[in-house]
């Protein structure tokens, strides 16, 4: 994996701002691209997508289980390239109910309620980091925290 790149230091990209994308492939190298509803950092070396539906992406994923996405920082516009390989499916335990509240929250935003369903949060190991070519915004300065000076001033 790219060390210069960290998961870490792309959790911005994982807040569901700008939609990723998930590039999967058939055994017989048919590609499937499609937007993803959910990408959620579980650790350094791992990610968890939401599994909502028995579609072509979670076909092939069982069949091939390596995969790319495509994400974006929502403040930069600086883009990236992840290779990961699905591992397993988690259905219960905090890292799913997690998942479960953000994707109710995702789906009353976008008048979804009861069509998005989670079944499942599929585990994926981060193979591989890089950094997409274009051009960037700078990142945003981070002013002084008025939250302590406020709580003074009560």
């Amino acid at each position: 994996m790219n060390r210069l790149i960290s998961m870490d230091s792309l959790r911005n990209c994982l807040e569901g701002v700008v939609p990723s994308g998930i590039a999967t492939s058939s055994p017989d190298g048919t590609p499937n691209v499609t937007y993803i509803s959910q990408l959620m950092y579980v650790d350094q070396d791992h990610v968890a997508l939401s599994f909502q539906f028995f579609n072509k992406t979670r076909e092939n994923i069982l069949a091939n289980p390596q995969a790319t996405v495509l994400m974006m920082d929502p403040d930069t516009a600086a883009r990236y390239r992840i290779t990961i390989r699905y591992l397993r499916t988690e259905t219960s335990g905090a890292l799913f109910e997690r998942m479960k509240a953000k994707l109710a929250g995702i789906a009353s935003q976008t008048g979804m309620t009861g069509v998005f369903r989670l079944l499942g949060a599929d585990i994926y190991r981060v193979l591989a980091i890089e950094a997409l070519p274009g051009r960037e915004l700078p990142p945003a300065e981070i002013g002084p925290a008025l939250l302590p000076a406020l709580r003074r001033s009560v």
